[in-house]
This record gives structure tokens, C-alpha cells and sequence, in this order.
């Protein structure tokens, strides 16, 4: 079921890509840009941490060619978890995508990176506050619209591994250890 959501999630958005302009002017994205997006988490995990929520992400970087782009942001998880166990989390990326142009309007994406994060883990036993650091990982299309717009789909991976030093408390909990995949719609623009 959670599968499901995330692949209509991912489908559903390539239904919404307008017509491209009548000229064949090429599109040129290179320079600058900012987006954000929006999507649905599958929390995979223990201990009741196993559910389907939703998350929004705001990012800007730079695209140092036709391949490589550089770029940073920031990502709102919300809350996830049960009744007796739960957690709020956001953090920070930096990070590279690796493009493969298919065409003038349509690249092909692989990503990855590091995130800074930050969590409130709230439970039975007591609440604790933790960060910590993670690579992640992705792959996606972008579909250019117009001339500096474009819209994105995503698939990313981050592993959380919480060290029971960094949980104090709820350290007696076999394991807080989660891996969260994001499928994400963006809209962008270049500058």
C-alpha cells in the first residue's frame, strides 16, 4: 500500500508537465537556481516506526555544466512514529546530482550527499533531542516547462543510525534505527 502511494505519487505528476512552447528554441538551464518540493516519506524501522507521512524540501545550487550540478537545502520530515514512540526530524543536505540529458527537455538524475539532522524522539520511556549525520542517496527526472522552469521527481534514501550515546533515556530501546525513502515532486527555477 505505502508502495503504492509513492509510485502514483511519482506517475501522477508526469501527467501535469504543460506543452512545450511552439518554438524550438533549446532550453537552457544552466547557472543558478532555487526549488522546492513536496512528497511522501515510507519509514521503514523498528519499534512502531513504520508508517506513511509526508515531507516538503526547499533547496538552491548550481549547475557547474551540463552534468554536474552542486546543491544544498533543506528538509522538513515532520513527525513519524506511533502513539508510544515518535519522532520530529529535519536537517540540512549538500549534496551533487549527475545528470544524463535525454533530450533539451528531459534529464535523467542520479544524487547524493550528506545530511545534517536534527530529532526530537518522544516515547513512554521519557523524551530525548539527538542529530547526527547521514549520506543519502537518489535518482530522478527533470522536465523542462519553459525557459528556467522545471519540474522534478525524486527518489531518495537516508539511513538513520542513532548511536546510544547520542538517544541518553531511550537508549534502553532495542533500536530507533530507521531508513526513509522521499518520492518528491519539485518545481524549480534557474536563474
Amino acid at each position: 500500500m505505502k508502495n503504492k502511494s509513492i509510485i502514483s505519487l511519482v506517475l501522477s505528476s508526469l501527467f501535469f508537465i504543460p506543452a512545450y512552447a511552439a518554438d524550438d528554441s533549446p532550453i537552457d538551464n544552466h547557472g543558478f537556481y532555487a526549488g522546492a518540493g513536496y512528497g511522501l516519506l515510507n519509514v521503514d524501522g523498528e519499534d512502531d516506526f513504520d508508517e506513511d507521512d509526508n515531507a516538503y524540501n526547499v533547496y538552491i545550487g548550481s549547475q557547474l555544466n551540463e552534468v554536474v550540478s552542486l546543491e544544498a537545502g533543506y528538509i522538513d520530515f515532520g513527525k513519524y512514529g506511533g502513539s508510544n514512540l515518535n519522532t520530529e526530524l529535519d536537517g540540512y543536505t549538500l549534496g551533487l546530482n549527475l545528470g544524463l540529458p535525454i533530450n533539451d527537455y528531459i534529464t535523467l538524475f542520479v544524487n547524493g550527499g550528506y545530511l545534517w539532522w536534527d530529532a526530537d524522539i518522544n516515547s513512554a520511556a521519557g523524551n530525548g533531542a539527538t542529530d547526527g549525520n547521514e549520506f543519502f542517496y537518489g535518482a530522478g527526472a527533470s522536465f523542462a516547462i519553459s525557459q528556467g522552469w522545471d519540474l522534478k521527481v525524486n527518489y531518495t534514501r537516508f539511513d538513520f543510525n542513532f548511536d546510544e550515546d547520542e538517544i541518553g533515556i531511550l537508549s534502553n530501546i532495542d533500536s530507533l534505527d530507521s531508513e526513509i525513502d522521499y518520492a518528491s515532486v519539485s518545481v524549480q527555477y534557474t536563474f
